[in-house]
């Protein structure tokens, strides 16, 4: 093999490729292709892998955006060289050729947001660092992965620079799960690295789960871990499990954890020579506990894109003296330095309004009995957007027991519309799912006619304000679309018709027909309350009712406007709150009544001055008294409220909020 890629190396030069130049590498997987690779690095260029099934547009889109000298293919061209008249060259001694460790060594292309691929650089001592991990201790090591992905990358170079022997699945068996049996029973490889979607849909066939006992290292990434395919394996296999994770542009894994218990699913501490921290949107780092976006930084750390400045600026930065990149995933550093991942930044999404983390709804629909696998996404469904879910499972899954399992998991905006069961996932060439792939989704409707006139309205409504063209009068509101927000705009559209209903029956009656009903007087209104708490049940919505009738465009340009005065401000401590603090301080001239509990502080002055300091650089301390007075309570407590009642406070600004998705007793509520 070293041979090999001497020959490649020195038709390279002698075609007058020059080191540092970029060299396309586009061959069947083969040793040919090994070979390629090597030969490039000992010509001292960068390799650029290539899956040779790309769409041609990609290709010549890469060669042109790469300035490559030359594409190594199976054939010959104006832009490709033919491997197998490199190799008639026979040149087998080693090059002359002079490498420092800061030479890149090679790109990736990944997706871009442009819609055109960006390639990432990975120098020599990127990847030295990387090529030291848990799969160099064992003895073989079997590839799967498409060469254009870097775990394919780090399949090579780890196993051929720590003597593994490399089992390289050729094209066939990479697509053809059988012969990849066969691969692996003839061969009996002791580590495999894999996306969990991919060994998921494996685990499905008998005969794989039949030959995997030989595995020893399992290392599952580039997707979430489930801990479904982590039971799944434990029946077949003893082999130590790795949750992995880390970006193409830190070079292929920055963090690893062995796998032990499914309760405690993070990806580990950062590996040798990596940092890690999680800051919040300012760049600020954040304590123990709290989510912020995660920073990856150290040796590895590649060098930016690829004729791409202004986005390389935005993504690689310095952070006193060490190279970082913004990875774009929402993570949690626990105490003992380990890293929990909460998902993609850009996985958190706003729909009508409401943000939706996907990976909490996935995980949700992950733990239904007998599924393997679930995915959700955003579609447009009568051109609106909905959530839908696609999965796969062991057997017939009943949609509707899956909507009530959801229902005491998830809050009622983040359970899909539609809910769509597949016989298989539909995947990448990299092993992940091929969200593109997925069937336009249709709603399962069962369609019933209104019966009455006033049925006919109520329905035409529904259809109006959720852009549908169709509702049934069982058609239920929060099922196809609504929201506590378009609720408002129900009651307005009923209001325009002359029908007076109120904020609270909307979701008590929940279909056209059950308003129809209680507009027609054959229902009362306080019928099938779910909500058991005396409290809430006997509540007067009169007030909520008269904000929502007087919420306008005309009330708010015809609103007199008023000094601020004295405020109150709830939240202070909160992200919003200790900004709005800091703005009154600074731009107005009244007091500022901040009530607030203490937490895990001695008291309340402590825990504001402490948020303070973390935020801003300028120190209150001496106006609390002052301009800035402390009120310990609890804003959901009436009668810590009395203890403002002989205080001269002119305006409210609540920016308190309760964030969590479920909450014990009335909570919400109060």
């Amino acid at each position: 093999m070293d041979e090999k890629a001497n020959v490649i190396a020195n038709a390279l030069i002698k075609r007058g490729v020059k080191p540092k130049s970029n060299v396309l590498v586009m061959l069947s997987r083969d040793s040919n292709l090994i070979a390629s690779i090597f030969g490039i690095l000992k010509a001292g260029c960068t390799f650029i892998p290539i899956d040779p099934e790309y769409p041609r547009e990609r290709i010549n889109y890469i060669y042109e955006n790469s300035h490559a000298d030359y594409i190594i293919a199976n054939e010959s061209g104006e832009k490709s060289l033919d491997i197998e008249e490199l190799l008639k060259d026979g040149n087998s001694e080693n090059p002359n050729v002079n490498v420092d460790s800061d030479d890149l060594a090679y790109m990736i292309y990944t997706s871009g947001s442009t819609g055109n691929p960006k390639g990432v650089m990975i120098s020599h001592e990127n990847i030295c660092n990387q090529v030291s991990n848990p799969k160099s201790t064992y003895d073989s090591l079997l590839c799967i992965t498409t060469i254009s992905f870097d775990v394919s990358v780090d399949d090579i170079l780890t196993s051929l620079s720590n003597g593994l022997k490399l089992i390289l699945a050729d094209d066939i068996q990479i697509k053809n799960v059988l012969e990849l049996i066969k691969l692996i029973d003839e061969n009996k490889p002791e580590v495999l690295e894999i996306t969990p979607s991919r060994i998921g849909s494996y685990l499905e066939l008998d005969e794989f789960c039949k030959v995997i006992s030989c595995l020893k290292c399992i290392l599952l990434g580039g997707e979430q871990f489930s801990a479904k395919v982590y039971e799944d394996l434990r029946k077949y296999s003893d082999a130590v499990i790795y949750n992995s994770y880390g970006p193409t542009e830190t070079t292929i894994t920055s963090n690893n954890k062995e796998i032990t218990d499914v309760n405690d699913l993070t990806v580990g501490p950062p590996l040798t020579n990596y940092v890690t921290d999680v800051r919040d949107i300012d760049g600020k780092l954040v304590p123990y506990g709290v989510m912020g976006e995660l920073y990856i930084g150290g040796m590895s750390v590649g060098k930016g894109y690829y004729n791409m400045p202004e986005k390389t600026k935005e993504s690689f930065l310095t952070i006193n003296g060490i190279p970082y990149y913004k990875s774009g995933d929402y993570a949690i550093e626990l105490p003992n330095g380990e890293i929990d991942i909460k998902g993609r930044i850009d996985n958190q999404i706003k729909l009508r309004g409401l943000r939706i983390e996907i990976s909490e709804i996935e995980t949700n629909i992950g733990q239904y009995p007998d599924i393997r696998q679930a995915v959700v996404v955003i579609k447009e469904i009568n051109n609106v957007d909905h959530l839908c879910a696609y999965y796969t499972a062991e057997g017939e899954i009943d949609s509707d027991d899956l909507k009530e399992f959801l229902k005491d998991r998830l809050t009622n905006y983040m359970i899909p519309t539609v809910f769509m069961q597949l016989d298989e996932m539909p995947q990448t060439p990299n092993g992940k799912t091929d969200i593109k792939k997925l069937p336009e989704p249709k709603m399962d409707l069962n369609y019933v006619a209104p019966k009455t006139k006033l049925e006919q309205e109520i329905c035409a409504i529904f259809s109006s304000i959720l852009n549908l063209e169709t509702v049934g009068a069982e058609d239920n509101f929060f099922e196809i679309g609504g929201t506590s927000l378009i609720a408002s705009k129900l009651i307005i559209e009923l209001l325009k018709q002359g029908y007076t209903v109120r904020y609270d029956d909307i979701f008590k009656k929940k279909t056209p027909r059950a308003l129809a009903k209680l507009l027609s007087g054959e229902s009362d209104s306080e019928e099938e309350l779910n909500i058991e708490d005396d409290i809430i049940k006997n509540y007067d919505y009169s007030e909520i009712n008269k904000l929502l009738e007087e919420n306008t465009l005309e009330s708010f340009f015809s609103g007199e406007k008023l000094e601020l005065g004295n405020v109150l401000l709830t939240g202070a401590t909160g992200f919003l709150g200790i900004h709005i603090l800091y703005e009154f301080i600074k731009n107005e001239e009244g007091k500022i009544y901040c009530m607030l509990r203490k937490g895990k502080f001695d008291s309340c002055e402590e825990r504001l001055i402490d948020v303070m300091n973390y935020y801003f650089d300028e120190d209150f301390t001496d106006l609390i008294g002052s301009r800035i007075i402390i009120i310990e309570g609890d804003i959901t407590e009436i009668d810590d409220f009395k203890k403002l009642e002989n205080e001269p406070i002119d305006t409210i600004i609540n920016s308190a909020a309760l964030v969590k998705h479920y909450t014990a007793d009335d909570y919400i509520f109060r």
